[in-house]
């Protein structure tokens, strides 16, 4: 039986990449319990974080787990004994998601079911094991990360872009289907580089003062995830500057 808590669950996923760390003391301080989702097998990446989250909120409940998000039957399997132990998941961020240069034309199909498995699929699978029951409840929130790609293309990113761009309009669609049923979806756009520590290794001639601070990522997520019933953001777009 799940243990009863006030505390709202709050699901990350792409938890061992750059922008979750600050996403996740964000939702901890605003009193969300945590589960972290990584790759089976990296769970034990995650340790730092849980002993910063829980040195930093007392009494934060952070649960880790690893899932494969490109395998629809363990999103429905693992998200179902997660919400078994720690009860209904309130908010799912859907942070999972990867960057590779070219395209199918240049570096064939490959290189675009590679960016669709990353960007798309495994935000499609989480939600679809988790909107179900949020929908049943009459509650919940669902994000997703965008990019500035789909709105000002650059050269070299066709399978990126495409990724982003499909998933932009899964986000935008099931927005107005899940509404109907008490579900907020909303899609995070940041319109430029983020300040990460893998962004910072790949451009290391780049000025990362110019870049999206992670932290102000968050704010604009905990601030979607608190809309009001009656005046939903669906869509936010975050500048540098």
């Amino acid at each position: 039986m799940p243990q009863s808590s006030p505390r709202p669950l709050a699901v990350i996923t792409g938890a061992t990449g750059g922008l979750a760390p600050a996403v996740a003391h964000a939702f901890a301080a605003a009193g969300y319990r945590l589960a972290l989702v990584s790759r089976p097998g990296r769970e034990t990446a995650l340790d730092p974080l849980v002993a910063e989250l829980t040195a930093a909120s007392a009494g934060t409940e952070v649960a880790v787990i690893g899932i494969d998000l490109l395998s629809p039957e363990d999103c429905l399997a693992s998200f179902g004994r997660l919400e078994a132990d720690m009860g209904p998941v309130s908010a799912l961020l859907n942070l999972a998601g990867g960057f590779a240069m070219g395209g199918p034309v240049t570096h064939g199909a490959q290189a675009l079911e590679h960016m669709l498995d990353l960007n798309l699929r495994t935000a499609v699978n989480a939600t679809a094991a988790l909107l179900p029951g949020m929908q049943s409840r009459a509650s919940g929130f669902v994000a997703a990360v965008g990019a500035n790609a789909v709105t000002a293309p650059a050269p070299g990113m066709t399978a990126y872009a495409a990724s982003k761009g499909a998933l932009a309009a899964f986000q935008r669609s099931l927005a107005s289907e899940a509404a109907k049923h008490g579900v907020h979806v909303a899609l995070l756009i940041p319109a430029g580089a983020i300040d990460t520590p893998g962004n910072r290794a790949a451009m290391p001639k780049a000025d990362p003062a110019r870049w999206i601070d992670p932290a102000a990522l968050a704010e604009a997520l905990l601030y979607l995830a608190g809309n009001r019933p009656r005046g939903r953001v669906h869509e936010l777009v975050v500048t540098p500057g």
